[in-house]
């Protein structure tokens, strides 16, 4: 009796050892089942993610519709964000970011450009970082990235050529007067000019003698056609400033300007590069 009492407690405690071992692989293969439910909760936030990202404002700058703008040197760029939005109501923030130099807040930004520029080929232009950073009254952020391509504002006249730098040097030309008599002025490579006045100054030494002196300016396109820019027309005897003032309506790309010029002289002219030269403004 007593055996089989002993034999009775082995078995109870075989059977309570088995039931441990099954209860623990039973947990075991329940945590492995739960493998899913925690990547479904991974994917559940990836899903809250995109909601975010959806629920974003949503940042706009009036007049500026792609990541890289061109400005002319020693203008000011007035940025405006007022049209920005968001879905979830007002905004309350507006941070702007220029060059990683401190931040300016407020719904517009006026940004004085005044950039070393040496040289005018595109690779060393100047180029500026703004970052434009909206918060609704949720909390959600939304930003918006630009880079600004800084034009040279003014072109010295040398022989064929444009550069940033005048030249004190002079050319000689005779005036045809029947055909006129051009000069072209090529650029390194071709640069995008957006809509600007322009001012285009030559001086001439000596060699007028005319009634009627024209001088027109066209930009030169890279399909090889010429934009007429502007012209005017003098009445000069010997020496003088000749202007010729006129406006780049669109954003060209031009490779060079055309100095068109209609007269009379009994000798050939003195161009004076050291004080000949086209200027860009923006317009008003």
């Amino acid at each position: 009796m007593k055996v089989w009492n002993t034999e009775c407690r082995i078995y109870i405690i075989l059977g309570l050892s088995i039931l441990l071992i099954l209860s623990t692989d039973i947990l075991v293969f329940n945590s492995l089942l739960d493998i899913p439910a925690t990547r479904s909760i991974v994917l559940n936030s990836v899903k809250e993610d995109n909601k975010v990202y959806h629920d974003a404002p949503i940042p706009i700058i009036d007049g500026i519709d792609s990541d890289i703008i061109s400005v002319y040197n020693h203008c000011t760029l007035h940025l405006n964000a007022s049209r920005s939005y968001s879905r979830n109501g007002d905004i309350v923030k507006f941070v702007w970011q220029v060059n990683g130099d401190g931040f300016f807040y407020g719904k517009t930004l006026d940004l004085k450009i005044d950039e070393k520029i040496d040289g005018i080929s595109v690779d060393k232009l100047p180029i500026i970082y703004v970052l434009l950073t909206v918060v609704d009254e949720k909390g959600f952020a939304g930003a918006k990235e630009i880079l600004i391509r800084v034009l040279p504002d003014r072109l010295y006249l040398s022989k064929g050529e444009l550069s940033i730098k005048k030249e004190n040097d002079m050319e000689r030309v005779a005036l045809h007067p029947l055909s006129g008599t051009t000069l072209t002025y090529m650029l390194p490579e071709s640069m995008d000019f957006p809509p600007c006045r322009i001012k285009l100054n030559m001086d001439i030494r000596r060699g007028i003698i005319s009634k009627i002196f024209r001088v027109e300016l066209y930009g030169l396109t890279e399909d090889g056609d010429s934009v007429k820019i502007g012209e005017k027309k003098y009445f000069l005897i010997n020496r003088g400033d000749i202007e010729a003032y006129g406006e780049i309506e669109k954003n060209n790309r031009f490779k060079g300007f055309q100095i068109r010029i209609k007269g009379f002289s009994l000798k050939k002219i003195e161009i004076d590069y050291s004080n000949s030269y086209i200027e860009f403004s923006a317009q008003a």
